[in-house]
């Protein structure tokens, strides 16, 4: 007699079950495959059921652009291990912040709420009492919440995280405990100071969007540097998920916003909002996928909470991603926002700044445009760096090429209302606002910004109607 054994594995008990038949009892080798397909099934529970709580890890690095890696396709940078993820799985290629800084940014992903409704719209700013955090929803549903690293969220007590340090994630894996997790690891890179590296980048190509001098080149290179350590960073992490055995759980990489350029972080142009985002599931997502739908880091809550099995929280500004994963009809977006007050950030000047946007155009109203934009940053030299943002600014305005210094007069006072078209013109260089042919399309925008403005209780939304006012009445 001959007697087969199976072994299933059940993860939620960390326990292997023999499964025996015999096949000369069975009629053919249909009947076979059946009976274990039905014996797997009934001890298997599937996710789709949410009978199965997956582990959960969500890595959130510091000012890293969307643009910025190899698999987005910047063939001068060395990214393997960030190359390697999204190979393994989805890569969204419209994803956004909210806003340019770290706490109003961070605050939005971890409560689905943009800044002005959850209470964070400055940096260093703090969620209003009551607001519901990523741990509130999670730990009801079994799993231990933990951050690792960089926090930049306020106040903690809200913010009901288990905080450990980056130093003791490989322990974390080690020992998880008995319930599901969801960890969030929080790196610094590539956040400046920048130092240029022995050894690191020395050939690049310019950014279309920044002025080529010799200061832009060698702050660029260095910011690259910097994304090389944090690809190195990532490969520890993954290479602890994988040796502890948790390469089935959903992964999740994202930054909080774009670099510390002219024309990036502390601004609503695209390469200050504009985000990696990268999602692996294996057995769900399709390995080597993309998706082109409008996100933000916004919608990383109610996916989170879908994915534990959770109810999907009523009101949010969020929506699952879920459907994206399984290739299914999602909810159709308009519109994607964001705010920024320049308040909070070291040696500002208060500069409110709105935006919104679809597939194909960008609005952007800067409330105080008759004031210079400032920030210690662009105004005085970094002295922990070897090469700062203020170096860059100054080299333009010093250059010999009107254009440059064109440039960084832009940068410093900017008109009110700006309108790109970002199919065309994805760096935003030319500023479409004043078009005849194009008026219809801002007012359609800026009605849209009037209201979302209003439903998020947003300080400014008088001031935004003024404008709308003055430009019907047909002044400039």
């Amino acid at each position: 007699m001959v007697m087969i054994q199976f072994k299933l594995f059940d993860r939620q008990k960390e326990k292997c079950f023999p499964l025996w038949f015999r096949p000369d009892k069975l009629k053919n080798s249909i009947l076979s495959v059946l009976i274990v397909i039905l014996m797997f099934v009934g001890l298997h529970k599937t996710w789709g059921q949410h009978e199965i709580k997956p582990n959960i890890v969500i890595f959130l690095s510091d000012d890293h652009g969307a643009e910025d890696a190899g698999w987005s396709g910047n063939l001068d940078l060395n990214t393997p291990v960030l190359d390697q993820l999204a190979r393994e799985g989805m890569i969204f290629n419209r994803a956004y912040a909210p806003s340019s800084v770290c706490a109003p940014s961070r605050s939005a992903l971890f409560t689905g709420l943009y800044p002005h409704r959850n209470g964070c719209d400055r940096n260093h700013g703090s969620v209003r009492p009551g607001i519901i955090t990523l741990p509130d929803y999670l730990l009801p549903l079994g799993y231990r919440v933990v951050l690792a690293g960089k926090k930049h969220i306020s106040p903690e007590a809200q913010f009901a995280f288990e905080y450990i340090e980056l130093h003791e994630v490989k322990d974390f894996f080690e020992k998880p405990g008995e319930a599901p997790f969801c960890l969030v690891i929080s790196m610094h890179a590539p956040h400046q100071p920048y130092f240029n590296h022995k050894g690191g980048y020395t050939h690049t190509h310019p950014k279309p969007w920044l002025p080529d001098t010799r200061a832009s080149r060698q702050y660029l290179r260095a910011y690259y540097d910097h994304i090389t350590l944090l690809d190195q960073e990532m490969g520890t992490f993954l290479y602890w998920i994988e040796k502890y055995g948790y390469t089935d759980a959903l992964q999740i990489y994202t930054s909080d916003h774009g670099p510390a350029f002219p024309f990036a972080k502390w601004t609503l142009y695209e390469k200050g909002i504009r985000v990696p985002l990268i999602v692996k599931w294996p057995g769900v997502i399709e390995s080597g996928s993309e998706s082109n739908s409008l996100v933000g880091l916004v919608d990383l809550l109610p996916t989170l909470v879908e994915v534990a099995g959770g109810n999907l929280p009523q009101g949010l500004d969020g929506r699952s991603l879920v459907p994206h994963f399984q290739k299914q009809p999602a909810s159709h977006r308009p519109y994607l926002y964001a705010a920024y007050t320049n308040l909070g950030v070291h040696g500002a000047n208060e500069y409110p700044i709105r935006a919104i946007w679809d597939e194909e155009w960008k609005l952007i109203v800067n409330m105080n445009y008759e004031e210079d934009f400032q920030i210690t940053r662009m105004d005085e030299s970094d002295n922990r760096a070897i090469i700062d943002s203020y170096d860059v600014l100054q080299s333009w305005r010093a250059h010999e090429n009107p254009e440059y210094r064109q440039r960084a007069r832009d940068y410093i006072r900017r008109p009110q209302i700006e309108l790109y078209h970002l199919k065309e013109d994805p760096h935003e260089l030319n500023n479409l606002a004043i078009d005849a042919d194009n008026q219809t399309i801002l007012r359609t925008r800026l009605s849209a910004m009037e209201v979302w403005m209003g439903d998020q209780q947003d300080s400014q939304t008088e001031n935004l109607r003024h404008i709308m006012k003055t430009l019907n009445s047909g002044h400039k």
